[in-house]
């Protein structure tokens, strides 16, 4: 069994989103910590080239191309992870799409695709690990939230009101998850220099934007936090935009 006073070596270590910007840049660094990871993302080439990189490196990786909408697939990521490596000590829920616009032209479609990933995503991935984790009576759980969870944004009505969601999932979890030695923190990000912004058709020219791997230095950091140490919540802010 993982016991994660070294750090993460030896731990196993599950990313959603890990074929791209934070997700990607979590599931290299948890490698070179030595940990064994295993990258989830929706698109089967972003997740053939993260686990490249990571084995180019010498570390660790299996990758499974999912989408965390469909609780079929999240319960079977879930089942291919435990039957490989017999567990799973981490979850970084860092999978997320954003749609903006003001909520009087926010079509319903687009509505339904944030809160499909963003929400029911996050909340089949931490139930299913969820299991797991009580069984071995130990786990870690990082949900991304953002810093639009911990207030208002404009034409975000969408984005913002679904990461407000984990900020409060992550606090039921928290309390509901503890008993059985399973740790729960919400990370909440300003915005990050990512390809999540690939569809945004703003001039991002003048954004100050966080580099995505200040970021996950800081997630693999809390992830390779000794056991007795229980973070909430951390919120993790750049010089803005």
């Amino acid at each position: 069994m993982f016991s994660n006073g070294d750090g993460l070596n030896g731990a196993v270590v599950l990313v959603t989103g890990g074929g791209s910007g934070l997700g990607r840049e979590v599931a290299v660094r948890a490698a070179r910590a030595g940990a064994a990871v295993s990258v989830l993302d929706l698109r089967a080439d972003r997740v053939d080239a993260t686990v490249a990189a990571i084995r180019a490196g010498t570390g660790r990786a299996d990758g499974i191309a999912a989408d965390i909408s469909n609780e079929e697939e999240v319960q079977q990521c879930v089942d291919a992870v435990v039957a490989q490596h017999g567990r799973i000590d981490v979850l970084v829920n860092s999978a997320g799409v954003i749609v903006r616009g003001p909520i009087v032209e926010t079509s319903m479609a687009d509505f339904d695709k944030v809160y499909a990933t963003n929400v029911r995503g996050t909340f089949m991935m931490c139930r299913e690990a969820a299991r797991v984790m009580v069984a071995q009576r130990s786990g870690y759980i990082l949900n991304v939230s953002s810093i639009s969870g911990k207030r208002g944004s404009i034409d975000e009505a969408a984005y913002a009101s679904g990461k407000w969601a984990i900020v409060g999932l992550g606090e039921c979890l928290a309390l509901e998850l503890g008993p059985a030695g399973i740790r729960v923190t919400t990370v909440c990000p300003s915005g990050m220099d990512t390809p999540f912004w690939e569809n945004d058709p703003r001039d991002r020219s003048s954004w100050r934007l966080i580099e995505a791997s200040h970021v996950a230095e800081a997630v693999v950091g809390l992830a390779a936090l000794p056991p007795d140490v229980v973070v909430k919540e951390a919120v993790i802010t750049g010089p803005g935009r």
